[in-house]
Order: C-alpha cells, then sequence, then structure tokens
C-alpha cells in the first residue's frame, strides 16, 4: 500500500487544534481558579469591582461551573487526540474525533450563550462568533475538502 501526501492544510488543522488544546487547558487552570475564588469570596467579600461576577457565578450555582471544566477538560483531550490523527491520516482519531471536538465545542457555545449569565461570560458576544467558527469550519472542511485524506 502506498504513502499518500497528507495535505498541508490538514496539517494546518492539526496545528491549530494543538494550540487550542493547550489553550483549553489554560482555560481548565483558570475556572479551577474561580471556583476556589468564589469559595474564598464566600468568606472574604472580594472589592466593589469584581462583586458583580462572583455574585452571577455564585447565583448560577456550582453545577454549571463543574459542567464547562468538564466540557472543557474533554474539548482538550479531543483537541490533542485529533490533531495526532490529523498528522497520521487517521480515519477514527483523526476524522471521527475532529467531527466529535467541534460538534462539542458547538454545544459549550449555546451553553455560554443561552445558560451562563452575562455578568459570568455568558451570553453573544464577539467572542462567542470566533468560538463558533473554528469549529464550523472545522466541521466543514473534514466532511469536504479533507474527507479522502483520511486513509488508515
Amino acid at each position: 500500500m502506498s504513502e499518500s501526501k497528507r495535505p498541508g492544510g490538514l496539517t494546518a488543522l492539526a496545528v491549530l487544534n494543538f494550540i487550542g488544546g493547550g489553550f483549553n487547558v489554560l482555560l481548565v487552570l483558570g475556572l479551577a481558579a474561580i471556583a476556589a475564588a468564589l469559595s474564598v469570596a464566600a468568606e472574604h467579600p472580594p472589592d466593589e469591582e469584581t462583586r458583580k461576577a462572583f455574585e452571577a457565578w455564585q447565583k448560577m450555582g456550582s453545577s454549571w461551573l463543574y459542567f464547562i471544566i468538564g466540557s472543557c477538560v474533554v474539548s482538550a483531550f479531543l483537541l490533542i487526540a485529533s490533531g495526532v490523527g490529523f498528522l497520521k491520516q487517521s480515519k477514527v482519531w483523526g476524522r471521527m474525533m475532529g467531527n466529535i471536538c467541534a460538534a462539542l465545542s458547538i454545544a459549550s457555545s449555546a451553553v455560554f450563550v443561552f445558560a451562563i449569565d452575562k455578568e459570568a461570560g455568558g451570553g453573544f458576544e464577539l467572542q462567542t462568533v470566533i468560538w463558533l467558527i473554528y469549529p464550523v469550519l472545522t466541521l466543514i472542511l473534514l466532511n469536504t475538502t479533507f474527507k479522502e485524506d483520511f486513509v488508515r
């Protein structure tokens, strides 16, 4: 069986997935810091400037925060795993995991828009559009342009 040459666009998607996976790991650390700060804020009230954000997170309850942290952990794993799959041109680890990761990212964006209060960072803003562009583009590219390039 002959080795097929990996398209440059697929390599670029892999690099972007690695970068996104790294950012998700940092996001998980930041959200863990928020969770810790919420418990400290209960004992020592924050200054007026950050009080509204803390109150918004406390009003939503810790279940949403843990859901977001969990989805970020899963997303980080899927981004890195699909990036490796893109480099190896694997149907399962590349194409399938890439599609699952993109769908999860779109669903997470919907949660941020509809379930998270604006004071806590939710709502539909420019960042929401930016967070939606890459997964939608990934879905389109994986299922059209690069569909035949996954050979393993």
